[in-house]
């Protein structure tokens, strides 16, 4: 019988005295017997280290967001109370009411301070950013808006 073209015959012995193509040692082999599992530990161990970087960029992204809220909570109420008659109520209940309406969870234990000068009205306020870590409270959140307060032209 003629051998078809597709069969070569056996594998010759290389030099090592193993059959190429061969699983078993050599470099170019598969994982050493004592190496099973090292994948899952790896895995194991790099993984909740992933996740806590993971999560606290999303902290640092909660917070910048609370810390922007604020801002915009300042500057309605700065620009509210700025408006002739100039008005530290009218600044306090602006300032509020933007953050009731945008930020009623983002922000907790937010406060409102108003100061006004017959010259200037500033609106300054503080809270806590939402936490992604039970049992640990947000970072800290403290703005500020200064404006100077609208006198009419002679």
């Amino acid at each position: 019988m003629v051998p078809s073209a597709g069969s070569r015959g056996p594998t010759p012995p290389s030099r090592s005295g193993r059959a190429r193509g061969s699983r078993t040692g050599g470099a170019a082999g598969g994982r050493l017997s004592g190496e099973r599992g090292a994948a899952s530990v790896e895995l194991a161990v790099t993984f909740p280290v992933v996740l806590l970087l993971v999560m606290t960029l999303i902290q640092g992204a909660l917070w910048f967001y609370a810390r922007s809220l604020a801002l915009g909570a300042a500057q309605e109420g700065a620009r509210e109370g700025r408006v002739q008659p100039a008005s530290t109520a009218r600044a306090q209940s602006a300032a509020e009411g933007f953050l009731d309406q945008t930020a009623s969870d983002l922000l907790t234990g937010r406060d409102v301070t108003v100061n006004g000068s017959p010259a200037t009205i500033s609106v300054t306020v503080t809270g806590t950013s939402l936490s992604l870590f039970p049992g640990l409270s947000g970072w800290s959140v403290t703005q500020t808006a200064v404006g100077p307060v609208e006198r009419p032209a002679p």
